[in-house]
């Protein structure tokens, strides 16, 4: 590829909801549900506003004098050497202990990774979300980060059926809002969210009530660019209720963005019965011909809501025989355009990486399409349940791209990771996938990890210009040109 004159930086994932967005009991199922009702957004709130500089200048002004006091102390005791090396000393031992009682604080038996990584979530929440306390300014923090005339995808975010509390500001609050931050900056493409249970919610409504409807007219209004899909919210994205809007989105060549990682947001209620089994994939049982429904047994939200996100879900989706047999009656979605964020997840490339046995798991090559349809893959293999457990979502992810000609994955959160650079850079160089991979960040969630400024600069100066402006202008301008808007 030859860079032409057009060096448009396009990201194709982040986020600018704020805190008043998040339902107030987002914490749910991590901590126990006593706790959960304190520890709420709320109380993220009240901290922020009360006991940070940029919340609260009374605490920023006690702060100063805290300091003003610490530091007159030294001075006057610098007349004392005898005094002035003991306060020294008192303070490199209570900062070594405090340091040894925080690391003490992180280990895995008295708090789970899952708390550790949602703490920091509620964080990241509470600092973007109050400081900036609007869409606007999120993303007017994000537009100064990158060159002039940047494009920046924007996803919106419905966690009103996720079972966590009610959000402050309601999802349809934060499209209008949404609408009008595109309405002053041209260079924002915000993508309209699309859950089923709103869908089913609202499908005897006439008009702009009727949630598929107004999701439609917004899109060939060019209100929104895109659609967003976030299953781990409580559904599969085969569900019944979503097929309407995804024909019209195929029809229309309408990009679908849909979170395809293991991640804090997800549902928090009960699991229902019907979730202890598959909907579709079917596997037989040893010593049987008779197929039957891979099992789900898993317990705990965090462990089975993963179900709903897993990426073999999109071969249900788009394969037509698997699809028309759940529904029961002819459809196909195979030409449907959409992308799996995330790329699986930076816990998936690692397990790719790491299993060096296993047919399913060695399948990325620079192979030919033809060289490569010879050999036993992920999609094809027999047994559907041993790849719902033990196969990679990065090796399907990767054939899902193969075999469906408008499959896509965005290398947003995991490009934190550089130590996934090295393959990323060698999937990039296999033109079966190669125009099928878009950058993205997944600001302003990422920033618990890096800064958005070294985000994107670290994978540009690694990858090169020439790789870094095929994920960030040339493959996003064919995954964004829809039958309303083409971005040549």
């Amino acid at each position: 590829m030859k860079l032409g004159k057009d060096k448009t930086i396009f990201n194709c994932h982040t986020h600018i909801f704020t805190i008043d967005h998040v339902p107030n009991e987002f914490g749910r199922t991590f901590v126990p549900r006593f706790l959960s009702k304190i520890l709420t957004i709320k109380l993220v709130k009240w901290y922020y506003n009360k006991f940070t500089s940029r919340g609260n200048y009374q605490y920023k002004k006690f702060r100063h004098s805290l300091k003003k006091i610490k530091y007159g102390v030294i001075r006057i005791c610098k007349w004392t050497y005898v005094l002035y090396w003991l306060i020294l000393l008192v303070s490199f031992i209570l900062k070594w202990f405090f340091k040894i009682l925080t690391s003490f604080l992180k280990v895995d038996f008295l708090f789970s990774k899952e708390l550790r990584d949602i703490t920091k979530r509620f964080l990241t929440l509470g600092r973007y979300s109050l400081n900036y306390k609007s869409q606007a300014r999120i993303y007017d923090l994000l537009e100064k980060t990158y060159e002039r005339n940047t494009k920046v995808v924007v996803l919106s975010m419905d966690m009103d059926y996720m079972e966590a509390g009610k959000p402050e500001i309601k999802y349809l609050d934060q499209l209008d809002e949404l609408k009008i931050v595109k309405k002053n900056n041209s260079d924002l493409l915000p993508f309209i969210f699309l859950d089923p249970r709103r869908v089913n919610e609202t499908k005897l409504l006439e008009g702009k009530k009727n949630y598929a409807t107004f999701l439609k007219s917004e899109l060939q209004k060019g209100n929104f660019n895109g659609i967003k899909l976030y299953p781990a919210l409580g559904y599969y994205p085969f569900d019944k209720e979503l097929i309407d809007s995804y024909l019209f989105a195929q029809e229309n060549n309408i990009p679908i963005m849909t979170h395809c990682i293991e991640g804090t947001v997800f549902y928090r209620g009960k699991k229902k019965p019907e979730w202890n089994y598959h909907p579709i994939l079917t596997y037989n049982k040893k010593g049987t011909d008779n197929p039957g429904p891979i099992p789900l047994p898993q317990s705990g939200n965090y462990q089975w809501t993963t179900n709903f996100t897993h990426s073999m879900n999109y071969h249900c989706l788009l394969d037509n025989e698997l699809l028309s047999n759940y529904l029961g009656y002819e459809c196909d979605l195979s030409k449907l355009k959409i992308c799996l964020a995330h790329f699986g997840g930076s816990k998936e490339w690692n397990k790719y990486e790491a299993d060096g046995w296993n047919n399913y798991n060695k399948n990325i090559s620079h192979a030919t399409v033809k060289d490569y349809l010879k050999i036993k893959n992920t999609l094809n293999h027999k047994s559907k349940r041993t790849i719902w457990w033990n196969a990679s979502w990065l090796s399907i992810i990767y054939d899902l791209m193969i075999k469906y000609d408008n499959v896509y994955a965005d290398v947003s959160f995991i490009l934190f990771n550089e130590e996934l650079f090295p393959m990323l850079k060698f999937i990039l160089n296999d033109t079966k996938v190669s125009n099928k991979i878009l950058y993205g960040t997944d600001y302003y969630v990422v920033t618990q990890k890096k800064s958005e400024k070294s985000l994107h600069l670290n994978l540009r100066a690694y990858l090169g210009e020439e790789l870094f402006f095929k994920i960030a202008n040339e493959n996003p301008r064919k995954f964004l040109s829809t039958s309303f808007k083409k971005y040549k």
